[in-house]
């Protein structure tokens, strides 16, 4: 009997990879972000991409950064995509001169008295001023004594500063006084602010022109006398009203002292008196500001009394104490 022979053949299989094609944009979207100009005096431009890429390089830098700060110099920027798509951007950096420094001219004469001003102004055509004293306008008008320097800012941030322009501002002069009594005998103190000269009018007919005169009365009374002090840019007048040219009656304010002199504003006031009275105290600053006002029982012998004008700016100040017949000024330091 004969055999049979089946021939299985071996089938193979085959499997095919599909292969996807990324067709990348002609052009990545890159929007530098800074300026490629930078100022003399800095290290060089800020620059950064404004997208968001899997890798950034900044040839021939190692730089692999979003943000880099590059100095003077030609640049290549390449972005790679997520899909391995790349871009490149060529760049200029360059470094650009400050602009000139500035001259800034005046209205006026940048010195005069107290009440006057003056305009310095600086040059047109740049975006951003800035003045020593934190103004930002190209002109400001001056009031106060001081140095001010102006500052030019260009539109890619580039700054020239001007010379130093000093302004002064002369004090109006400011009348004071207090007599020391002996006798019949006055001697005026002479507590001016600011003043060169003095007119004394003592209210009999008599005058001086000294500093602190001497005074003898002839007559008694009620006596209306002044003092007039006088600089460059004005006067002011300064009255007394001497109730009765008497020493006991003249005088109910003696040894007048205020200590320490100059204080960081903690004060003791000290004098002696020959009556119980009401005295009126008044503080003022050299403008004539009244700063502080009161009025205490004044004791037979002597007051003291202690003040506080740690609250004050540091600066000079004035100290009146006046009663129905007499006036006295001290002036005192706060620092």
């Amino acid at each position: 009997m004969g055999k049979l022979l089946l021939s299985i053949g071996l089938i193979p299989l085959i499997y095919s990879h599909c292969l996807a094609q990324v067709n990348c944009p002609p052009q990545l979207p890159i929007t530098l972000l800074g300026n490629t100009e930078y100022c003399v005096g800095t290290p060089g431009s800020e620059l950064s991409v404004q997208e968001s890429y899997d890798a950034y390089e900044w040839l021939p830098t190692s730089e692999t950064s979003q943000n880099v700060l590059l100095p003077l110099g030609s640049y290549q920027l390449v972005v790679t995509h997520y899909t391995g798509c790349t871009d490149t951007l060529d760049i200029e950096v360059e470094q650009v001169s400050n602009p000139p420094q500035p001259t800034v001219t005046t209205s006026d004469t940048t010195e005069f008295c107290e009440g006057g001003s003056v305009t310095l102004s600086g040059p047109e055509g740049y975006p951003y001023y800035l003045w020593s004293s934190g103004s930002v306008s190209r002109d400001i008008t001056v009031y106060e004594s001081g140095t001010y320097v102006l500052s030019i800012i260009d539109w890619i941030g580039c700054i020239s500063s001007s010379n130093s322009i000093s302004v002064v501002v002369n004090p109006l002069p400011i009348a004071a006084f207090s007599p020391d009594l002996e006798d019949y005998g006055i001697e005026f103190n002479n507590l001016s602010v600011d003043a060169t000269s003095y007119e004394w009018n003592f209210g009999d007919g008599n005058t001086s022109t000294g500093f602190e005169p001497t005074h003898t009365y002839t007559i008694d009374g009620s006596v209306d006398m002044y003092l007039v002090a006088i600089n460059d840019c004005g006067t002011d007048t300064a009255f007394l009203n001497l109730a009765n040219v008497n020493v006991e009656e003249m005088t109910p304010i003696k040894d007048l002292k205020l200590y320490p002199n100059p204080s960081n504003g903690l004060f003791t006031l000290k004098f002696s008196a020959n009556s119980n009275d009401r005295v009126a105290i008044n503080v003022f600053d050299l403008k004539g500001n009244l700063m502080d006002s009161f009025t205490m029982n004044q004791q037979v012998g002597t007051n003291n009394l202690t003040m506080d004008y740690s609250q004050l700016s540091s600066g000079l100040y004035l100290i009146q104490l006046g009663s129905e017949s007499s006036s006295v000024v001290l002036r005192f330091e706060v620092n």
